[in-house]
């Protein structure tokens, strides 16, 4: 029988954050880690990415709680999980990395999940912004605009101009995904099951690992291809390739739920793995937590297998084989994800007894 003691928020995030360390140890780190947490940090504050936008152009660059302000970017401690995620990536892919997941953390944290902030930002296009580096006529220069023409910028100087319609459609798919989930939040009635995990293969904001292919060596796409009927950019990678990536950020995903839940629950926000198992299924919240801990081993595990059968594969060539090591060192190490989420449970919970 379960008592109250562990049914508790608390309780159930400290059962997730064991069974996450379990199927992900702590393994090696990047040797600069330190300097790219310290750079990440200078290089948000000096885009006006570490609170309110300085600029004030676009609705809601800032919620007005604090919550992503330079605090927040010190409990993140994005270079810290780059340099989990990429232990083995030359520097500047590291650092350019954690610029842009930076970015993507701040417009989830301020924009995304707010239909009215969203939509003002998608009239702007922000994939366009990504990939053309330019703001289109009448756009406001806000913080989140002008750094996407930043980041653009830096990926064309590190050779990465073919790579910028693979990053713009991941960050399509991103801001689509986020606009579906608004009809959710409105009406407080969970998805499906099959509608959430569609979704949140996008929400979750995983596509930055996709600038592991400026590394040497790796997938490279420099001959000139059709463009498809749909006009979905070319990418450099195999279809295997690119749902193994997927699979990848569905598994930060839900990793991010098991932590944010206990946050998500006390909002009333019914866009969580928690909170749909519990209404698809009719479950108490921690029995729904507990099987929310298990479909995160379930992909894990599939993942798992999924790479062992790639690299078995004798056709896969050389370059292909360094970017399947490097996603599945990516979901290694993004089990460092989760600390911040747990200190600052502990910080703002310090009874463990209430959540």
């Amino acid at each position: 029988m379960r008592d109250g003691v562990r049914d508790t928020p608390y309780a159930l995030a400290a059962y997730a954050r064991r069974h996450m360390n379990r199927l992900a140890p702590a393994a090696g780190d990047h040797p600069l880690a330190g300097e790219l947490e310290a750079d990440v940090r200078s290089w948000a504050v000096g885009r006006g990415l570490s609170g309110a936008d300085p600029a004030g152009g676009c609705p809601g660059d800032d919620r007005g709680d604090g919550s992503v302000g330079s605090g927040g970017l010190e409990r993140r401690r994005i270079g810290r999980l780059v340099g989990r995620c990429m232990p083995g990536a030359p520097v500047g892919v590291a650092r350019l990395t954690a610029r842009y997941l930076a970015w993507v953390f701040h417009f989830d944290d301020t924009v995304a999940e707010y239909a009215d902030r969203l939509a003002a930002h998608r009239r702007w296009d922000p994939p366009g912004i990504l990939r053309s580096g330019r703001l289109p006529a009448g756009a406001p220069a806000c913080a989140h605009l002008t750094s996407l023409v930043s980041v653009h910028d830096e990926v064309v100087a590190a050779g990465g101009t073919g790579l910028l319609p693979l990053l713009a459609e991941g960050l399509r798919r991103y801001a689509e995904s986020c606009a579906r989930e608004a009809p959710w939040r409105e009406t407080g009635t969970p998805p499906t099951l099959a509608e959430y995990l569609a979704q949140r293969v996008h929400t979750s904001g995983g596509h930055p690992l996709y600038l592991h292919l400026l590394a040497p060596g790796m997938p490279s796409d420099h001959a000139p291809r059709a463009a498809p009927p749909t006009g979905t950019p070319t990418a450099p990678l195999t279809a295997p390739l690119t749902g193994l990536a997927e699979l990848a950020f569905l598994i930060g995903g839900l990793a991010n739920d098991l932590l944010g839940h206990a946050a998500e629950q006390r909002q009333g926000d019914p866009v969580n793995a928690v909170t749909v198992l519990a209404h698809e299924y009719g479950l108490p919240v921690p029995e729904a937590y507990r099987a929310a801990v298990v479909l995160h081993a379930g992909h894990q595990h599939r993942f798992g297998t999924e790479c062992a059968g790639l690299l078995a594969d004798a056709a896969l060539s050389e370059a292909e084989r360094r970017f399947v090591r490097a996603v599945a060192g990516w979901v290694a190490g993004s089990a460092a994800a989760v600390e911040p989420y747990w200190h600052h449970l502990l910080a703002t919970h310090p009874t463990r007894g209430t959540g």
